[in-house]
């Protein structure tokens, strides 16, 4: 039986005083690796919510007959919008390799489209030090720290181009996520989050993990 997605999850479920998250994006991940077989690079794909997409047309002044397409010109306008980011922010991707944090570098080859009413954007991240997946594992999670953006994985995961490597995925306990924020929310210790400022940083609790499995070479 398919599983509740997240937004499905959420309109079924009381959220808490401080509601979360704002966002919703179907996001994707491809594994790139170079000619010797390592991972040298992840491109990501975010798909946002028709609300959020609909904004961010406004906001950039594209598609203002609003019959749902847009141009290539502003296609290029659009692209890399969302990829020009502070400093210190992560990109919502973590990626580890033998529970050791791996090293990504900044946005790159951005790109976007408008599909159904949806903006679809893309971008690659290299892993600043490649890593050869058979020795170890390696782990990549998907997630906004704060919760203010949700994420899924339905825009789907894959391995390109390289035979020797699968994916699998376990998916978040989406009632335990839950129940811990409730916890947090109202717990003992509740007091210290009052406001969105300072809402408890539980997005990991709601995000799928992806295990990618290569046999040596």
């Amino acid at each position: 039986m398919k599983r509740f997605t997240l937004t499905a999850l959420l309109a079924l479920t009381p959220l808490p005083a401080v509601t979360h998250p704002h966002v919703y994006v179907d996001a994707g991940v491809h594994f790139l690796f170079d000619d010797n077989g390592k991972l040298a690079a992840l491109r990501v794909f975010w798909s946002y919510d028709e609300f959020y997409s609909l904004l961010q047309l406004e906001e950039l002044e594209l598609d203002q007959d609003g019959d749902g397409t847009i141009t290539v010109e502003e296609q290029e306008k659009l692209a890399g919008f969302d990829t020009n980011w502070v400093e210190g922010f992560e990109g919502d991707l973590y990626v580890t390799h033998n529970d050791d944090a791996v090293a990504l570098g900044p946005p790159l080859e951005p790109g976007a489209a408008l599909e159904d009413g949806r903006l679809l954007t893309w971008h690659i991240r290299p892993l600043l030090n490649r890593i050869e997946p058979s020795a170890g594992e390696t782990i990549v999670k998907v997630y906004d720290p704060t919760f203010y953006s949700a994420y899924t994985l339905d825009h789907g995961v894959e391995v390109i181009d390289n035979p020797a490597c699968s994916l699998a995925i376990t998916a978040a306990d989406l009632p335990k996520a839950y129940d811990a924020v409730e916890s947090l929310l109202y717990g003992e210790n509740s007091a210290q989050y009052d406001g969105d400022d300072s809402f408890p940083e539980v997005g990991e609790l709601f995000a799928d993990t992806v295990f990618l499995e290569c046999a040596s070479s």
